[in-house]
C-alpha cells in the first residue's frame, strides 16, 4: 500500500506533510502504521513495526533534517517513509527491540522452569498469585468476544498494574522490562513476529502451588481446606442459583462470598501472611473477582451486605 494505491485511509485528511511540525509528523507515521497493519490484518504491534523503522538510517535522517526541509522535500521524505514501513512490515527483524507491547497486553504465566527465580528472590513473592482451578478469567485478546472462560487447573501469574493489563515489571516511561535478565520463560519464548516457539511453550509444565510450597505442610494443609470450603465450582453453583431465582434470593451467594472473606482475614492473622502475599496461597477473593459476574458486593453503615449489579447502587439485601 504505497501513496499512490488505493488504500482505506484518506491521506487528504492527513493535510500535506509540508505543514507539519516535528511532533506532527510522529504522530501522523504512527497513524499510518496502524492503518498498514489493520489493512494487511498482521499481528505484528504498530509500536514494533514503529521502532524498527524509526532504527534505519533513512527515517533518523529524515527526522534530523525535518524542520529544515522544504514544504517540497518534506512531502518525497513523508514518501520514503511510507515505503519505509511497508518494506519493513514485509521483512520483519527477527529480534527483540523491546517496544513493551507484548508486556503491555498482561502478566506472564509461570513454568516450572521459572521456580528458581522465585526461589532466589530475583522475582519477589508479592509480586506473584495463583489463578485457582474453576476462575472465571477473561482472554487476553479478543478470542471468545471477550467472555470469561474457567480454568481447568492452577496457574501462577505475574501481577499485572491496577490500571490496566501491563505487566507490574513494565516500565512505562522507558518500555523496558525492569527484570530483563532474569524474565520468566514465556517472556523469553514471546515473539511477535514468530508466535511458533510460544505456542509450543504453551504445552510445557506450568508452575503451580504445589511446586511452590510442596515442603510447607501448613500451608499446603491451608490451601486443601480453602479448595474443600471455597471452590470455585461451589461459587459457580451460588451463581447459578442465584440467576435461576431472578437476584431475588441472593442470601447463599452472599454468603459464600463472606465466609471466603472470613477464611482468608484468619488465615492472614494467625499465620501472619501479609494480604499481599495471600494472593499467592490462597488466590484472589470471591469479593474482587465479583466484576466478572457483573456484580459487585457493597457494605452498608450497619454492617450489612448488599450484591449490586455493575453500574447500579442498590440491590436486594
Amino acid at each position: 500500500m504505497t501513496p499512490d494505491r488505493k488504500s482505506t485511509l484518506d491521506y487528504k485528511s492527513m493535510a500535506f506533510p509540508g505543514e507539519w511540525d516535528e511532533e506532527t509528523l510522529k504522530s501522523k507515521f504512527l497513524e499510518f502504521m496502524n492503518e498498514l497493519i489493520r489493512e494487511t490484518q498482521s499481528n505484528l504491534p504498530p509500536k514494533r513495526l514503529q521502532y524498527q523503522v524509526e532504527q534505519s538510517v533513512e527515517y533518523e535522517n529524515i527526522r534530523k533534517q525535518w524542520s529544515d526541509l522544504t514544504p517540497t522535500e518534506r512531502l518525497n521524505g513523508w514518501k520514503q517513509l511510507l515505503e519505509k514501513a511497508e518494506d519493513a512490515l514485509k521483512n520483519v527483524l527477527p529480534t527483540c527491540v523491546q517496544c513493551g507491547e507484548c508486556c503491555r497486553k498482561g502478566s506472564p504465566t509461570l513454568h516450572l522452569e521459572d521456580l528458581e527465580l522465585l526461589q532466589q528472590g530475583k522475582i519477589p513473592w508479592k509480586q506473584v498469585f495463583v489463578l485457582r482451578k474453576g476462575e472465571p478469567v477473561r482472554p487476553p485478546d479478543e478470542k471468545n468476544d471477550g467472555k470469561p472462560y474457567f480454568l481447568l487447573d492452577d496457574r501462577i501469574k505475574l501481577r499485572e498494574k491496577q490500571e490496566g493489563q501491563g505487566c507490574v515489571f513494565l516500565d512505562d516511561t522507558t518500555d523496558r522490562c525492569t527484570i530483563y535478565a532474569d524474565r520468566p520463560i514465556q517472556c523469553r519464548a514471546q515473539a511477535c513476529w514468530d508466535p511458533s516457539e510460544s505456542k509450543e511453550l504453551a504445552k510445557g509444565v506450568y508452575l503451580t502451588r504445589q511446586d511452590i510450597f510442596e515442603k510447607v505442610e501448613l500451608l499446603m494443609n491451608i490451601i486443601v481446606e480453602h479448595e474443600k470450603r471455597c471452590s470455585f465450582e461451589s461459587l459457580h453453583e451460588a451463581f447459578k442459583q442465584l440467576q435461576e431465582s431472578g437476584a431475588k434470593e441472593p442470601e447463599q451467594f452472599l454468603a459464600l462470598v463472606s465466609y471466603e472473606d472470613h477464611f482468608r482475614d484468619f488465615v492472614s492473622e494467625q499465620f501472619h501472611i501479609p494480604k499481599g502475599e495471600l494472593e499467592l496461597v490462597l488466590g484472589r477473593s470471591f469479593a474482587s473477582l465479583m466484576p466478572v459476574f457483573g456484580l459487585k458486593v457493597v457494605e452498608e453503615p450497619d454492617g450489612t451486605k448488599c450484591l449490586v449489579a455493575e453500574g447500579e447502587n442498590s440491590s436486594h439485601p
